[in-house]
């Protein structure tokens, strides 16, 4: 387990940088990031900062009320998914997230205590507002952690 302290919106987004960069250099072509965190702790913003480091110059937008918002460009295909107003399985197998892609698929779900169990990740990121600030904790693969790790320093 390892964690960050960002001071800011600017900061949430250069990490969402570093993590973007691992995604690139890596031969994986899937990746599961689950987020969880309270309100406003900064999870989307993450999310935007990874998909502007990946090249994304669209608007990027919170899926709370959409459930799902796909991003589909260059190698890359990204499902960012909330599944803070969900209740029933169904739900989130209608989504598809199995499905084939030539690319990198990349899949974020927010509140994915819903789906306990049920999925597995590269990543755990609890984000928790701290002070004036968010405090990160990233939980999940080994080698990706120590990637980022030296990434920081």
């Amino acid at each position: 387990m390892e964690n960050y302290i960002l001071q800011d919106e600017s900061e949430t987004l250069d990490f969402g940088g570093k993590i973007a960069a691992l995604i690139k250099q890596s031969d994986d072509s899937i990746f599961e990031f689950h987020l969880q965190g309270d309100l406003g702790a900064g999870k989307t913003t993450l999310v935007r900062g990874i998909l502007r480091a990946l090249g994304w110059d669209g608007s990027v937008k919170s899926p709370t009320y959409t459930i799902c918002e796909e991003y589909d460009f260059d190698e890359f295909l990204i499902l960012h998914i909330d599944l803070y107003r969900t209740e029933i399985e169904e739900d989130v197998q209608m989504l598809e997230l199995n499905r084939e892609f030539a690319g990198k698929k990349i899949i974020f779900i927010e509140w994915p205590e819903k789906i306990e169990g049920k999925r597995s990740f590269n990543l755990k990121i609890n984000m928790m507002h701290y002070k004036n600030s968010r405090k990160i904790e990233l939980i999940g693969d080994t080698i990706l952690l120590e990637k980022l790790i030296r990434k920081d320093k």
